[in-house]
């Protein structure tokens, strides 16, 4: 098949099931589903030559028919008004809407219907009832489709004159999908005034927002019954909005339009930058808007970015409707009109609005956890199969401060790796085969560990984005020694994590900050960078310097965004190298730092605000300039030292490069240990680079290729000299002890 493909009807092959549920299937070889991209049970729509669209359900046909050929019931055929023969393309479209309510008029033989007694009004809603068990059956119903009913000893006939979707008073398509929540009316029926039976937020295509959809739902319990089931004490009042907040990505907006499918005679939805255009034809459009809302209860009204039309009283923004939006809602009170609002943050909001008679409930959507992470992931993926469940759970493990668009983005990064992977793996004659055929035959996607990984190297967590931010690829193993503080790094980090039921039973609070301090070049730096890979959080990387500014307040500001991020972005880690530039004692005249600066800090680690799944980690050189209020219990309170590397650690160290070089058989790594005593972390990698260096000086004089040999360590050891005395270290002793 090329271009686009035209199908010959012809009538179905069987005779139709007395329930008519295969009316509006069409029945295509296995060929042409394939090229259609359909697969049995989706919607497509059927298009004659300048003709409209009609909709029908893509079916396998039951015995072997040619490509070229549709299969379609008499009733299709009656309603659409296709000829056998006629040729009519075929399109894939969206699912079914489901039906609110179906109408239908007697058509019983008139000459029977003489016989028969003119339906009375409690007769009419038994007959309603009856039709309810045959519209089912059938389940997937058009206007015109007519069915027959036997009740109280007579028969009548019935024919469908139109059909209402769930949220509009029209269907979409020809067809739509009759359900359980579904009614059927007889006649001329007016419906009586106020909302259908029930409003409610399905799940479904939504993952982790159960508790959020719970909160909705209880709302909606106000607007969703004719009559309510429970008496109401007199006080009571069913008005007030919704406001949902949350950073971006996710799942506001996503909520929204699922809030405009639960069963409303009609949505309205205020577009924030059509209001700001001009502000007079904006107020007209949100005026006219209630009105048409008050005057087809019960409805609702959505609104995203509300901080847009009507931001915070005294922001710089000069535009706002917000004075209007408080009047408008004032007007709408005790009515069966719901409006939803979303913005980032509820601070950026007018005031005047967040009133418990206004947007009374505010619903924060925080970026997932874990297992919301999978819920979301296996809302994305749907019926289909690739990723499987074990790697979606691998995946909800690993993606640390991603919201659902970012889970999004992976998912599709991860498809495209897989696919690539996939075709270069394709032998070649099969390619070649396959490019001279006609018929392409697809392969199924399977995605992969390693497509997953590829795909997280390129996608990064929404809230990490602009920040001083640094990608560690250290692990533990390239350290040598220092294994007590990595056990006691590893606790911090992966203890309220893995353990959080278990401590909040214990009444634990995990550590929120950790103090190492030490010589320089004693792999302070190396173990935080290592502590962020193996946990796999984000990893906020500041040097003290950076933040101070010569602005007034800007130092301060700039602190409170990192804070902020890191909290966005948590579980993280926010890593202060040379803290001692923010964070000298107070009152010291030595002090690089602004009070206001250290204040600021102290508060974001442990003020009003708490500090959730976040680790501060902070390195220096001089802990005895630190202010002591920074390292009370609740903020920097892990403090750990990190000195010179025993001689275990100088073997591991020796034996960690050498494994990486090329080394003559007559170095000896525990000589060489021995040999460097007192020396720091960063002095053994400069020996180590300086015998490297000397091997290549001889290999350039000789023209011989060299191996790093003794009497290249040799040569390192006396130009490299050893930087930390017995008085340094004595030093971080004495201030060690003066906390004891």
């Amino acid at each position: 098949m090329t271009g686009t493909p035209t199908f010959t009807v012809r009538p179905l092959s069987k005779q139709p099931r007395p329930d008519q549920k295969d009316s509006f299937r069409i029945c295509l070889s296995s060929t042409s589903l394939l090229y259609l991209k359909l697969r049995p049970g989706d919607t497509c729509s059927l298009e004659t030559i300048g003709g409209e669209k009609k909709a029908a359900i893509a079916w396998s046909a039951p015995e072997r028919i040619q490509d070229t050929v549709v299969q379609t019931s008499r009733t299709l055929q009656e309603i659409y008004g296709f000829r056998l023969g006629e040729k009519i393309s075929i399109y894939k479209e969206s699912d079914l809407e489901d039906i609110y309510i179906v109408r239908l008029e007697e058509c019983t033989d008139p000459a029977k219907l003489a016989t028969l007694a003119e339906l009375s009004d409690a007769d009419r809603a038994h007959w309603e009832w009856g039709m309810e068990y045959p519209l089912s059956k059938c389940e997937i119903l058009a206007a015109g489709m007519v069915f027959e009913l036997d009740l109280k000893g007579c028969r009548r006939s019935f024919r469908i004159s139109s059909i209402e979707a769930e949220g509009s008073s029209a269907a979409r398509f020809t067809i739509s999908r009759f359900t359980t929540s579904s009614r059927v009316r007889i006649g001329n029926y007016v419906e009586p005034e106020g909302p259908p039976p029930v409003l409610a937020v399905t799940p479904v295509g939504v993952g982790g927002l159960g508790r959020q959809l719970s909160q909705i739902n209880e709302k909606l319990q106000d607007f969703g019954f004719l009559k309510q089931r429970v008496s109401m004490p007199s006080f009571y009042r069913a008005s007030g909005g919704i406001l949902i907040w949350g950073p971006k990505g996710t799942g506001k907006s996503l909520l929204l339009s699922k809030l405009g499918t639960a069963g409303w005679r009609k949505v309205f939805t205020v577009d924030s930058t059509v209001m700001r255009k001009s502000s007079g034809e904006g107020e007209a459009l949100l005026r006219k808007t209630f009105l048409e809302a008050t005057q087809c209860q019960p409805s609702i009204i959505l609104i995203d970015q509300v901080d847009f039309i009507a931001p915070k009283r005294g922001s710089s923004d000069a535009f706002s409707i917000g004075p209007l939006l408080c009047e408008v809602l004032d007007h709408i009170q005790n009515s069966r009109v719901l409006v939803v609002a979303c913005t980032r943050h509820p601070n950026d909001v007018d005031d005047a609005l967040r009133t418990p008679r206004r947007l009374g409930i505010e619903i924060e959507i925080s970026v997932p956890t874990a297992k919301e992470r999978e819920e979301i992931l296996l809302a994305i993926r749907g019926s289909d199969m690739e990723p499987s469940s074990e790697l979606i759970g691998w995946i909800a493990e690993r993606t640390h401060g991603y919201v659902g668009a970012d889970l999004f983005a992976l998912l599709q990064q991860c498809c495209r790796k897989a696919n690539i992977r996939q075709s270069q793996e394709l032998p070649q004659t099969m390619s070649m085969e396959a490019s001279s055929s006609q018929d392409h035959h697809e392969i199924a996607l399977h995605i992969t560990e390693e497509d997953i990984l590829l795909a997280l190297q390129e996608t990064q967590a929404t809230a990490m984005r602009e920040v001083f931010l640094e990608t560690p690829k250290v692990k533990w193993n390239d350290i040598g020694g220092q294994h007590d503080v990595k056990k006691r790094l590893r606790k911090a980090v992966e203890r309220p994590l893995k353990l959080y039921d278990r401590m909040k039973k214990l009444n634990i609070s995990g550590k929120k900050g950790v103090l190492l301090y030490g010589p320089p070049g004693c792999s302070k730096t190396l173990l935080v960078k290592a502590l962020a890979t193996e946990a796999g959080l984000n990893f906020l990387a500041v040097k003290g310097a950076e933040i101070l500014s010569m602005y007034v307040g800007e130092s301060e500001r700039a602190l409170r965004e990192i804070f902020r991020k890191a909290r966005a972005a948590s579980p993280s880690i926010i890593f202060f190298d040379e803290i001692d530039a923010i964070a000298s004692r107070r009152g010291d005249p030595g002090s690089h730092s602004g009070v206001n600066v250290l204040t600021t800090l102290l508060n974001e680690m442990d003020g009003v605000e708490e500090l959730k799944n976040v680790l501060v980690v902070a390195a220096t050189n001089k802990p005895e300039v630190l202010d002591p209020a920074l390292m009370r219990p609740g903020r920097l309170d892990n403090i750990l030292y990190i000195g010179p590397p025993d001689l275990q650690a100088r073997e591991e160290i020796f034996t960690i490069w050498c494994n990486k070089s090329e080394i003559a058989d007559d170095v000896d790594v525990g000589r060489l240990a021995a040999a460097t005593e007192g020396y720091s972390g960063a002095e053994l990698i400069s020996i180590c680079e300086t015998a490297a260096g000397a091997a290549l000086d001889d290999e350039e004089e000789t023209g011989v290729l060299q191996r790093v040999a003794w009497k290249h360590f040799e040569y390192a050891l006396d130009q490299v000299p050893k930087q930390i005395s017995p008085a340094v270290v004595e030093g971080y002793d004495r201030w060690r002890n003066s906390f004891r």
